[in-house]
C-alpha cells in the first residue's frame, strides 16, 4: 500500500513534469525516495497523536517540507475549545510560473490501541478529553499519506529542472 500511495502522489506531481536532462524514469524517482518514504512513515506510525495535539507530528512535517525548500507556515487552524490549538502545517514550493496543484495529508491518528505486532507499532496510551485512557495509533493511513506527501515534496524539490509551478502541500 506505501509504494501504491506513493507512486499515485508521484503521479500526480509528474504532471507538472517537463523532461528534464536527468533522464530518471518515475520508476527510478520513487525507488530512490523510499527508504526515507518508509522510515517517515514508521516513525510517525509509532508516533501518533489524536486530533487537535498533533503538536510533534507537525512540527516533523513543518520541519521536512522546510527542508525541501518549502515556506511553510504553522500554527493554521481555529477551534471553539481554548485548548485544542491549530496544528495545520502548509508549504508552498514554487518553481516559476505554471499550473498549482494542492497535495493533502492527514496528521492525527485514532484513539485505538495497536495490536499489529510490528516492530514499529505504536505504545502510545493518552488520556482522551472524555477521561478515558486508550491507545493511540494510525489505523487509517495518516501516517503512510503524510510520509508519501513528504517523499513528493523532496523528490519535487530535488529536480526543479523537471517541471513547472507551485505546489502546496497542506498537512
Amino acid at each position: 500500500m506505501m509504494r501504491g500511495t506513493f507512486v499515485l502522489i508521484v503521479l500526480c506531481a509528474n504532471s507538472l513534469a517537463t523532461e528534464g536532462a536527468r533522464g530518471q524514469s518515475l520508476s527510478e524517482r520513487v525507488e530512490q525516495e523510499l527508504p526515507s518514504v518508509l522510515d517517515t512513515y514508521k516513525a510517525l506510525h509509532a508516533a501518533p497523536e489524536l486530533s487537535h495535539y498533533e503538536e510533534r507530528t507537525a512540527a516533523l512535517v513543518a520541519k521536512e517540507l522546510q527542508a525541501a525548500g518549502c515556506e511553510v507556515f504553522t500554527g493554521i487552524g481555529k477551534f471553539t475549545r481554548a485548548a485544542w490549538k491549530g496544528h495545520g502545517v502548509a508549504g508552498v514550493l514554487k518553481n516559476g510560473a505554471g499550473p498549482v496543484v494542492l497535495i493533502r495529508a492527514e496528521l492525527d491518528a485514532l484513539p485505538i490501541t495497536e495490536q499489529t505486532g510490528l516492530p514499529y507499532a505504536s505504545k502510545v496510551q493518552v488520556t482522551t478529553d472524555r477521561g478515558t485512557k486508550t491507545g493511540v495509533m494510525h489505523a487509517c493511513g495518516h501516517d503512510l499519506h503524510t510520509a508519501a506527501m513528504l517523499g513528493t515534496a523532496r523528490r519535487l524539490a530535488d529536480q526543479k529542472d523537471r517541471w513547472r509551478g507551485t505546489v502546496v502541500f497542506v498537512g
